[in-house]
């Protein structure tokens, strides 16, 4: 099956908000910023979500979901997050958010963004598949230690919120990330098909042939 991935940049730091249909289901991932301008984006690409995923917990990938949720009361999708970054959600998420923010010097984003966030309905971890999708979880730590990619290999891509970018990586400065571990994770990237499009967190979208030239080391991290 195959799958239609749209992208709507939102927020002062521009973080890329995805609505992939995929098999008739429509899922929207990491929405950081802006959700009325969210939401007329879904109603201009006609798509229907049932289901909220989220690359990592970080609150410039989250902020929308409070209004978000709130305006779809009717009908609520469900919330998945990988469980190592479960506790950005629900009742720990501002003491969470708010150390991540302190830590790397951005107080003022998260004094900007914050709202209560709802705790998370599902919990993925690596290997698992997204319901009714081609979609598959790989654990990918560094940035955050429970940051996700989701990839479909049907489709040829993969969105890799903050763990890949067009000629970068995630920082891993932060509170829970890991320099060592993150390593590890793009060398896994690295191994998949060249062709693969690759839907980053922020910036413009790439190729993992591109990012993982044969031959070439790692990006530096």
């Amino acid at each position: 099956m195959k799958s239609r991935v749209e992208r709507l940049m939102v927020g002062p730091i521009g973080e890329n908000v995805y609505a992939v249909e995929s098999g008739g289901i429509g899922i929207l991932i990491d929405p950081g910023a802006e959700p009325e301008g969210i939401l007329r984006f879904l109603k201009m690409k006609e798509i229907s979500i049932s289901l909220i995923i989220l690359t990592h917990g970080h609150l410039d990938h989250t902020a929308a979901i409070p209004v978000l949720l709130d305006t779809w009361k009717a009908s609520l999708p469900k919330l998945a997050i990988h469980p190592l970054d479960a506790g950005y959600l629900g009742a720990g998420a501002e003491k969470t958010n708010k150390a991540l923010f302190e830590a790397i010097n951005a107080l003022g984003f998260f004094h900007g963004f914050w709202k209560p966030l709802p705790e998370p309905d599902i919990l993925l971890s690596e290997g698992d598949w997204i319901p009714g999708t081609s979609m598959k979880v790989i654990h990918t730590p560094g940035h955050s230690a429970g940051s996700i990619c989701l990839y479909d290999a049907g489709s040829a891509f993969l969105i890799s919120g903050d763990t890949l970018f067009r000629d970068g990586v995630g920082r891993s400065d932060g509170p829970d990330s890991d320099p060592r571990a993150l390593e590890l994770s793009l060398s896994r990237l690295a191994a998949l098909p060249p062709e693969t499009q690759v839907f980053p967190g922020h910036g413009s979208r790439t190729t993992i042939g591109r990012e993982f030239p044969v031959g070439a080391t790692l990006p530096s991290v």
